[in-house]
């Protein structure tokens, strides 16, 4: 900054009030200057910069990630474009972290340490099944954060879902093409699950529809073989039906079937949630729920930055969902 200052004649704190948009500074000086840190190839010191002014304009998410299953992230993938197109609106930078669904709070927290030295200025987080303790963990840094995807509590800003209406909507289109024996296939170990299993009970009953334990298989996690098996065990009890509560799910349920030679829709009619490119390039295209997850990328960004800019109320919004209806649930 001493060369800077030499070159443009301006004193050292002029120089960095501009480049550090510390105080307001003269079209003019702010000019001189930034041409002069270009002649010199000034670069400069983010981590003194913060540790000086507080804030690092960053912001971290922290999704779930299972090494053994990459596909769950596609989801997240759309969410992180959203969240992105808002931080590049704002000027504010974002760092993706994962962490194992299956581990302990400190797994699922594997960005603690760079959060308690306040290197971010906010959290966006999808919550583990232990969010309780997780969140808890977040507050005690004492750092602004918003829920993403799965709601856990009455205390947290969150952006979500209408998974209940998603689920009962795909039940309520099954009946309507003659389908009887629905089952389900889904996880409990998250809030967002939960919501997809009452969706699916309530529109049964509300369809006068069998609600019976042998056509509901839910397990901690989601994976391919989860949803092969669930599969298999739903045919063996009769499923006409399958409701698939993750997009992992689906997939392993479809390739059972189509391993086992069940025809589908015809012999079992098959929805499951999330929509991408290619559920229209199968045979038959897959009907599904999908989610704005761009959206609720988009909105959980910006509710983040209203907490940063000091408002501090607690937002929950609930985005709806679209029933994407192609060929795989019935005919």
């Amino acid at each position: 900054m001493k060369k800077i200052a030499q070159l443009t004649g301006l004193s050292i704190a002029t120089v960095s009030h501009a480049l550090n948009g510390t105080r307001t500074v003269s079209d003019e000086s702010r000019e001189k200057i930034l041409q002069a840190a270009k002649d010199v190839g000034y670069k400069p010191n983010i981590a003194a910069r913060t540790l000086r002014i507080q804030k690092s304009n960053t912001i971290a998410i922290i999704i779930p990630s299972d090494i053994g299953n990459t596909n769950a992230n596609y989801f997240y993938m759309d969410v992180i474009m959203g969240l992105r197109k808002k931080m590049m609106e704002t000027n504010y930078e974002l760092i993706v972290s994962t962490y194992d669904p299956h581990g302990g709070v400190e797994e699922s927290l594997p960005s603690a340490r760079v959060l308690r030295q306040h290197w971010v200025d906010g959290v966006i987080v999808v919550p583990s099944s232990h969010s309780q303790r997780q969140i808890k963990s977040i507050r005690e840094m004492g750092l602004p954060y918003v829920l993403l995807d799965r709601r856990s509590d009455e205390e947290s800003s969150c952006v979500t879902s209408d998974n209940q209406k998603g689920a009962a909507d795909a039940v309520r289109l099954f009946a309507s093409c003659g389908k009887r024996r629905i089952g389900f296939i889904g996880g409990t170990g998250t809030a967002t699950g939960r919501q997809r299993h009452t969706g699916y009970l309530e529109a049964l009953d509300a369809l006068n529809l069998p609600v019976e334990d042998a056509l509901i298989r839910l397990f901690s996690s989601y994976s391919l073989g989860q949803g092969e098996q669930g599969a298999r065990l739903l045919r063996a009890s009769g499923a006409d039906a399958i409701l698939a509560a993750d997009n992992v799910m689906m997939m392993g349920a479809l390739r059972a079937l189509k391993a086992d030679g069940v025809r589908i829709p015809e012999e079992v009619g098959v929805i499951g949630f999330d929509d991408f490119d290619w559920m229209d390039m199968v045979s038959p295209p897959l009907t599904t729920i999908k989610q704005q997850a761009y959206q609720m990328g988009y909105i959980a960004a910006e509710v983040l930055l209203r907490k940063l800019g000091g408002i501090d109320t607690i937002e929950v919004l609930i985005l709806g969902t679209t029933l994407v209806v192609r060929e795989s649930h019935g005919v």
